[in-house]
């Protein structure tokens, strides 16, 4: 069966995706003989003049971007009766992917020293694209690609038709993205860089939490959540939960100042956490049995910090729980909720994430993250007249270095 062949030079080789604006294809480059991934738009993206020089536009604007973590676009092709966006092909699996495998495994969220790597190699993309004018607009797991060498970002917004009507049916598809919209956008307000800043925080969340940061089945229900605001992440440290928070705050002005900043809180935070070192005071190898039974009581709480912090005091009890820094508590008055379901689904929605294609690549599972903690042998109290304290070191890791 005969290959098809578009624009005499792009041999479509096998489907690898659909979405709302769009069906993906692996293709061969029959002038250079690179394998590449072939975007055939949908008519509508492409309809009249205006909508074919916002494709040309946008394609130069993109072209130009010189960004290891933006998947690289290669060529734009217009016809009379087809369109198609060609990029580079990679060979990995999609975050999104990622993350299903490991819940299908129960293997949990993501390991923070991986999610935090990755919300900075897409925070770096995202910085490229925000300074050259491009806002992304569809922020998601789906189009963060996990090939060796580092995440890379795809999928921007050059597809996306503000009049798509083909996307609004697709409710399914549409919810998948829809969780990721900041509220702005939810209110039928543009896309700017604070938007993508939101949509990494809550993919930031759903690594670290295994699970989104908000869940609803229609936009209502999903402008509700956000004004809500998320629950804790749970099993990580305090300062990241609340770095986390910060990019999730429903006004835009309450957000970190960029997305560099954003990664940045969140690597400081990371760099914050208590490691899994453990210390054993003197005391304890040269006390008696009862006395030594005491004091090693409360030493399995770790109490050395990344950056050098004094081992807080030990009280009785349980300790006390680290209050919540919450940056969402500003509340702002939302529109009337059946307005907000009409400009949803009429203007914002679609303008802001049409159509979420499958990434076109293979499956690989996402690495695992490990983290140790040892501690050496218990000392043995020797009594002597005159007892002579022995010098113990604890031993241990810190948390190892997780590529989720």
């Amino acid at each position: 069966m005969p290959q098809t062949v578009l624009f005499d030079r792009y041999r479509l080789v096998a489907p690898a995706g659909t979405g709302g604006s769009a069906e993906v294809w692996r293709a061969i480059d029959q002038k250079t003989g690179d394998e590449v991934a072939v975007k055939r738009l949908h008519p509508v993206v492409f309809a009249d003049e205006a909508g074919r020089r916002r494709l040309q536009r946008e394609f130069d604007a993109l072209r130009a971007l010189d960004e290891p973590h933006i998947v690289r676009v290669r060529d734009l092709q217009i016809g009379d009766r087809e369109a198609a966006l060609i990029l580079d092909y990679v060979d990995g699996s999609s975050l999104a992917q990622t993350l299903a495998e490991r819940r299908e495994a129960g293997d949990g969220p993501m390991a923070p020293e991986a999610a935090v790597a990755i919300v900075g190699e897409v925070a770096a993309a995202l910085a490229a694209a925000h300074a050259a004018g491009i806002v992304h607009r569809d922020v998601t797991p789906g189009n963060i690609l996990l090939p060796p060498g580092g995440a890379r970002l795809t999928d921007f917004g050059i597809a996306h038709a503000s009049g798509d009507q083909t996307a609004v049916t697709a409710t399914g598809l549409l919810m998948g993205t829809m969780r990721f919209l900041a509220p702005e956008q939810l209110r039928g307000e543009p896309s700017t860089p604070a938007s993508d800043l939101h949509a990494l925080a809550a993919t930031a969340y759903e690594m670290l939490a295994g699970r989104p940061a908000f869940e609803a089945t229609s936009p209502v229900g999903l402008v509700e959540a956000q004004r809500a605001g998320p629950a804790p992440i749970g099993g990580v440290g305090p300062a990241l939960d609340a770095a986390v928070q910060h990019g999730l705050a429903v006004d835009p002005a309450d957000r970190p100042a960029d997305v560099t900043a954003f990664a940045a809180s969140l690597s400081a935070a990371l760099a914050a956490e208590p490691t899994q070192a453990l210390t054993i005071p003197d005391e304890v190898a040269v006390a008696s049995p009862t006395r030594a039974a005491e004091l090693a009581g409360p030493l399995a709480a770790p109490i050395a910090s990344a950056v050098g912090a004094a081992p807080p005091a030990v009280a009785s009890g349980a300790p006390p729980t680290p209050r919540r820094t919450r940056f969402n508590q500003r509340r702002h008055t939302v529109p009337a909720l059946v307005g907000i379901v009409g400009i949803v689904l009429a203007a914002g929605l679609l303008a802001a994430a049409s159509g979420s294609d499958r990434p076109l690549f293979g499956a690989a599972n996402g690495p695992r993250a490990s983290a140790t903690a040892s501690l050496g042998p218990a000392p043995t109290a020797t009594p002597t007249t005159t007892p002579t304290p022995k010098e113990h070191k604890g031993h241990g890791h810190g948390k190892g270095e997780g590529d989720g």
